[in-house]
Parts: structure tokens; sequence; C-alpha cells
């Protein structure tokens, strides 16, 4: 262990081993402070004799959960079983444990995006509502930021006048399918620490408690938190207050900000040294950063080269700008450098279009961080549904999601009449031979008949068949293949691809968490549900990355590009408000610098295509921010081409129109593109500046120009 300290430098080593009160460690962006966690645990285990077991890790993501424990076990053997997890598998394990305390059961299903969206879905469309007005993936966010504590119902209702019901009748139905959201996870997992009896219970089996990312914690995860730690005190977080950029989905700066008054005689040991990018990008880093107000003030230094100036890189337009990002990329590949090292950000996921296209045009390859993700795909969902209905006895939303997938001739009028059934019998098989007794066209009854034999044959075959061999089955079963020829004529044979790796992937979860039958299922069910964009990422996939700054955060390319510097793109429109969304935004511009390890480039347009035609832009504030002396201006001549020249002139001819403008409850100011009809119930196609070209009824607007 002596030995091992040695590698680390002074303040570091004073982290590992401080233990004699509650313990800030605030780490600056490359500072090593993964590092400096699984050395302390370690430390624990080896120095202190702590009982490995004893000792709960918490952070983010299932990837960085994964990275800590395998650090762990390399430093100390594989024999150490030190509970590592993010905090929504940690209120798993409890609720599976105690979940009849809440009034569920311990099998209980745990809904991902997608199901959660489509539950909100059926239920505006059963309320009657506008699904234009009641949004069902803004109405499924409300829910959410209700959930965490950001609004009430009654706040709310300003704008959605029908949200205390939807919210009541969601909650409901997740009850009746026993199940849970991911924000009741935490949720019931805090209710579950208030007893006086399992607050002891688990404040004293756990020696120690680490959390990682602690400045994105909300105030549920702080709360548990403190429910494990407050009588010891024996609680180390790690974070940095400069990377705090999740206060829209309810992370809480004031955590960090106040941990010396919320934990008693806390000691702040703060990491300055960076590791990880040149002098260059650090000081612009600095720089930045030092304007904002909320912060506890750190000042991060390296051993590290001064490294190449900033490059920046004024564009015509946007594509141009995007055209310099592509060529300046094809440059680096043919110089050797190789693709994975290369990362190009945006603000918003809306501008890599324009980037793509100028990637696919130099023929280099890319990956979308944040897109269609693997187990979001149909196909994916489709298969995993029908584990589903056999694990989970309750689980409605998936039993909706195959009762005609693939088609077998059940139209909307069964789907209703299931639903109705639903109301009273709350067993999918139950409730399937209810709707086989009801029906009267044989080809249906007969079709309710067989998807009954199928699931009851997939249930049989849990413990049977292996899990790549139990996938094949399903698919074969209810002749998935076929379908997908007929339906997905495009692409079905990619699509029957993800299928055998969804086969592979279980049969190597299996055998890697030695799991098998009901046991196995349930495990992999709650694990894909949980997991984040960052757990997708590949990093032997060699391609060039492509991903919002958000995305970006706990990563490192040696060359990125900072895409959109412009006022009211980075910093957001949405953003400007207030002198907090400010300061976020700046940390956000803040963490997208440090992802830099050898060289950085900025870039903006003086026009973006919005909405169908060329606005001027402005560059953003947090240029001006950073040091001149440390940015090279990157000029280069483009050729206009002729659709270009084209797209100015139109430009210059909408400007000359004075356009008409609308307001909408939810969307705000809009510009009109056409209207269809007249009076009330005339048809408005209208462009919002945050939510792009909707067509609404006119009597749910108001004109204002």
């Amino acid at each position: 262990m002596e030995s091992l300290l040695k590698g680390l430098n002074p303040q570091q080593k004073k982290a590992v081993t401080y233990f004699d009160s509650p313990l800030l460690i605030l780490a600056g962006a490359g500072s090593g402070k993964t590092r400096v966690i699984t050395y302390k645990i370690a430390y624990m285990i080896e120095k202190l004799r702590y009982k490995p077991e004893r000792i709960l890790a918490v952070t983010f993501t299932n990837k960085a959960a994964k990275e800590m424990k395998e650090r762990v076990e390399k430093l100390v053997g594989n024999s150490a079983p030190v509970l590592v997890s993010t905090f929504h598998s940690f209120c798993v394990r409890l609720l599976r444990t105690h979940s009849v305390r809440v009034g569920y059961q311990p099998n209980f299903l745990i809904l991902d995006t997608d199901d959660k969206k489509r539950l909100v879905r059926e239920i505006i469309r059963d309320m009657n509502l506008d699904s234009e007005l009641y949004n069902p993936s803004a109405i499924a966010s409300v829910i959410s930021n209700i959930k965490n504590g950001l609004y009430s119902p009654e706040s709310m209702t300003t704008y959605y006048d029908r949200i205390k019901d939807i919210f009541e009748i969601y909650n409901k139905r997740l009850k009746e399918n026993n199940a849970f959201d991911f924000d009741d996870l935490l949720i019931y997992g805090r209710e579950l620490l208030k007893s006086e009896e399992l607050q002891r219970k688990y404040s004293d089996f756990f020696q120690y408690v680490l959390i990682d990312e602690y400045q994105d914690t909300n105030r549920i995860q702080y709360e548990i938190a403190r429910a494990l730690t407050k009588d010891k005190g024996n609680i180390c977080v790690v974070g940095d207050e400069d990377q705090c950029i999740y206060t829209w989905r309810g992370a809480n700066i004031e955590n960090i900000l106040s941990f010396e008054k919320d934990f008693q005689n806390a000691k702040i040991i703060k990491l300055e040294k960076n590791y990880r990018c040149t002098k260059v990008i650090l000081d612009a880093a600095n720089a930045v950063i030092e304007n904002n107000k909320l912060r506890k003030g750190k000042k991060l230094y390296t051993d590290n080269p001064a490294g190449e100036p900033i490059r920046l890189y004024v564009a015509e337009s946007d594509v141009d700008e995007a055209r310099f990002v592509s060529k300046t990329v094809k440059q680096f590949l043919k110089k050797g450098v190789k693709p994975a090292d290369i990362a190009i950000f945006y603000r918003t996921n809306s501008q890599s279009r324009v980037v793509e296209d100028a990637l696919r045009r130099e023929g280099i390859s890319y990956k979308i961080v944040g897109g269609l993700k693997f187990y979001e795909r149909k196909e994916i969902k489709d298969i995993i549904a029908y584990l589903r209905v056999v694990l989970f006895e309750k689980d409605t939303i998936s039993l909706l999601r195959i009762l005609n997938v693939p088609k077998r001739g059940l139209g909307s009028a069964v789907e209703k009449k299931l639903k109705e059934i639903l109301q009273q019998e709350t067993s999918n098989i139950g409730a399937l031979k209810l709707l086989s007794d009801e029906l009267r066209m044989e080809k249906q009854k007969k079709a309710i008949e067989d998807l009954i034999d199928i699931v009851e044959e997939i249930r049989k075959k849990l413990y049977n068949l292996k899990p790549y061999d139990l996938i094949k089955f399903i698919t074969v079963s209810i002749g998935y293949e076929k379908y997908l020829r007929k339906e997905h004529p495009e692409d079905w044979e990619s699509r029957v691809e993800n299928i055998k790796e969804l086969g592979n992937t279980i049969q190597e979860f299996s055998e890697r968490e030695k799991l098998q039958g009901e046991d196995l299922y349930l495990e992999f069910l709650s694990t894909i549900t949980l997991s984040s964009d960052q757990d997708e990422l590949d990093e032997e996939d060699e391609k060039v990355t492509l991903m919002t700054v958000h995305a970006s955060k706990g990563l490192e390319f040696p060359i990125v590009f900072i895409t959109g510097l412009e006022e009211g793109l980075f910093p957001h429109i949405k953003s400007l408000d207030t002198k907090e969304e400010i300061e976020e935004e700046r940390r956000l511009f803040y963490v997208a610098i440090t992802r830099a390890k050898r060289l950085l480039s900025l870039s903006y347009a003086k026009k973006r295509r919005s909405f169908g035609s060329y606005k001027d832009t402005r560059k953003s504030r947090f240029l001006d921010e950073v040091p001149t002396h440390l940015i090279k201006e990157v000029k280069r001549k483009v050729a206009k081409k002729e659709s270009e020249r084209r797209n100015a002139i139109d430009f210059e001819v909408v400007q000359k129109k004075k356009p008409k403008l609308v307001f909408h409850q939810k969307f705000g100011k809009g510009v009109v593109k056409r209207v269809e009809g007249v009076g009330e119930s005339a048809k408005v196609t209208a462009f919002f500046a945050n939510y792009g070209e909707k067509t609404i009824v006119m009597k749910f607007l108001k004109v204002i120009g």
C-alpha cells in the first residue's frame, strides 16, 4: 500500500488517507479523482482493514461504476466485493428487499424513458386532450420535474390546466402495473430510509460511504446520503462545483457549496493539479470560469507542455463552419491521428445535422453519442417486451406493445376491449384469456390463444434454454423475421443482426454475473433500463465522435472542436434570463474546454440557417473571456457555391417582408408560414424558436403582429 501511495501527489495522498471527519474532495477537471477514490477504497481495505462489502461507493453512470469497481479489484484483488453502484441501482437493491413496505411487490417493473412516454401518450389519448398542447414528451418531462421537486402540480396548471389529473392517473397506472419510473426509484428509496429501523440498519452496515460527482446530486440523493451517514459522519464526497451542469434536471449546486454546513467538522481538500490538458487549454479554462460567482474557488495548474494555441475559426455560415471542421478533421486523419481521438461538440442535438452532412461528404466515419441507443431500437424493444410480459404479470404496457406485433389481425377495437379488461384483471395471461372468451371472430380468438401459448412457452424455457437460444426461440415463434422483411424491407437484415446481438449480450451477461433463469433476466432488464448515453460508448470503435457538451461530461479527447459559439446558442437562448443560468452555461463551456487534452478548436458562424432561412448571429460572450494571447484565428478561403449565393439572396428577400407573428401558450412567439381555412377553425403553420414548425388551430393562437 505504501508503494502505491508514493505515486500520488501530496494533495491526492492527503485525500486518500484522511478519515477524521466528513470529507469534501474538490477535484478539478483532469485532477485524477477516480484514482483518488479507488486508492481510498483500497487503503480502507488493505491498511484500515474495513470489510469490502461494507463499503458503499456511489457514482452516476453504470460505466463509471464498472470502471471504479475494476480499478479497485486490480488494486486489492478480485475478492473485494465493494458495492460500487449508481444511486438508482442502490435504490433498486433496497426496493427488491423492502418494496412491500411501500406497497409494491418485489418483482416490480422499471419503466424506461420510452415506456414512460408511451404511458403518458395513452393517458392523454384516454382523456381526449389535444396532443399538440399536451405533448407527451413535454408532459413526461414535467412529471419528472414535479417528482424531483422542481415544480408543484399546482404551479404547472398555468401551462397545463389538466396536469394534476394527468399526474394522478400516471401514478395510479404505475401502481396498477407494479412499476416504478426512474424518479420513483429515488423517491421510494428515500422513503424506505425514513424508517428509523431501516435507516439504523443500513447506516450501521456501511462502514464508509463515498459519493462521486457530488455536484450533480439532487435533493433526494442528498437526503439518501444524509440518512446513511448522518450519525457517524463516515462520508467522503468528491466533486467540482465548476462542473455542475445538470440543474435543469434537478442537480442542486448548493449540496456541494454548503457541505461544511451540512456535515459537522467537515474537511475540504482541493485537487488542483491537472494531468490532462496543455497549459494553454488550462489557462483558457481558468480564465473563463473565474467569471462565475457561485463557486468555492480553485485554480488548476499543470506540469504539461504549453501546447498549441487555441484555434478560432469565424465561419461565414453554419455550412462553412461544418466544412471547416470536416476538412480539418480530414487533415488530422491524413497525418495519422486516430478517428477516436477526435470529438466534435455542439450545444444542441439539432446542430449535428450540418456537421454530419459535411463529414459524409469527406468520407469520414462518425458516431453520435446520445443518438438512438441499441436498447431503444424498435426490434430490441419488441423482443424485450415479450420477456417483460413473461417476467412481470402486471406489465400491461409491454402486453399492449406485443398484442399486434407481429400483426395478428387485432385492431384498435380489440386493443380497447383488452384495456377495459385490464381495469379489472391485472394478470396479463388472465386478461388475455378473458379477452379470448369475449371475442366472436374465430380468427381473432385463435390469434389471442396463440399469443397465450407463446408466452407460456417462453416462461417454460427461461431455465431450459441458454439466453441466446431463448431470444432465437422468441424470434422464430412469433415469426418476427418474416414481419421485419415485410414491414422494413430496406433494413430488415440489420435489424435481425441487432436481435442476434441482443442474444449475445444476455449470454455474456449471464456468464459474467453467473446468473440464470428468472434472476438473470430480472437483473439484465434492470441494468439496461438504468444505462446512460456514455454506457453505450464503445472505446474501441474507431470513428470520430459527435456529441452535445452535456454528453461529454467525464470524457476526454486529444483533439476537441467546440462549434456554434454564438449568443442564443451557446449560451443558449433559454438561459439568458438570470445570472444563475448564465453561470451554468459558462460551467458547460468550461466542461467543454477541459475535455481537450492536446488541441482545442473553437468556431462560430456569422449567420446560421434557422427555420428555412439565414439569420445573422453574434459571437458568444464566452469567447471574449478567453485571453486573446491564447488564441490563433484560422483563416481559410472558401469559394461560395451558387447555391450559397442563392440562399443569401433568398435571405435578403425574406428580411424585407414583415412577418406575421402569433403567440401560443406553450410554444411562445411564432412566425406564420401559411394559413389553411378561415376563422377560429383555420389551421396555422408557424415556426416557434425552440420547438420548430407546428400546425395549430387558430382558436389556440393570439395574433400579435
